[in-house]
């Protein structure tokens, strides 16, 4: 796959290019792709449903927020993906909402957003992420990235996750 050239926008500038519905419905692309398998139960599915229903607001809410931080990637007119970065207390740091449209999976739209996300974040301080326990192809990607399961962290999500923390 060719890499497409695209450009990374933060806060004021993505609001000023993406609407929320913009960026509900990348989610619900984006969801579509990963967050669902067969066996799902109902709570699960409502859960899934529920992370769109959020996305748009979430990212809005992120985008004007001192201890959060919104960054996209645009190729050309099109909104390829985006990630939330959140600083809940100085020694609490999340990596969060990473969304990548599946027409731009495998393109290298979700490592320069994970690049910036960590270098908000900042490079050399521990932090973590959700991922979904199914999604092999995500935790993979994280690894890569220096994220490693961490056995002895649980979540009450509906849908099984794991954390996965970074450095320290």
């Amino acid at each position: 796959m060719t890499q497409p050239a695209f450009e990374i926008q933060t806060d004021a500038e993505v609001l000023a290019r993406a609407s929320e519905a913009d960026l509900t419905e990348l989610t619900r692309r984006a969801t579509a792709a990963s967050f669902y398998r067969d066996g799902l139960t109902p709570e699960q599915l409502t859960a899934n449903q529920r992370v769109v229903a959020i996305s748009g607001s979430s990212c809005v809410a992120a985008a004007r927020a001192d201890h959060q931080h919104l960054t996209a990637a645009f190729v050309g007119p099109d909104l390829a993906g985006y990630v939330i970065a959140t600083r809940h207390a100085p020694d609490d740091l999340e990596l969060d909402w990473l969304m990548v449209d599946p027409a731009f999976h495998g393109s290298g739209v979700a490592a320069g957003l994970m690049r910036a996300g960590i270098a908000w974040l900042g490079e050399g301080q521990p932090m973590w992420l959700n991922v979904i326990a199914y999604n092999a192809r995500a935790i993979a990607f994280y690894k890569k990235f220096g994220f490693a399961v961490d056995p002895a962290a649980t979540t009450a999500h509906a849908i099984p996750h794991h954390i996965m923390r970074r450095g320290g």
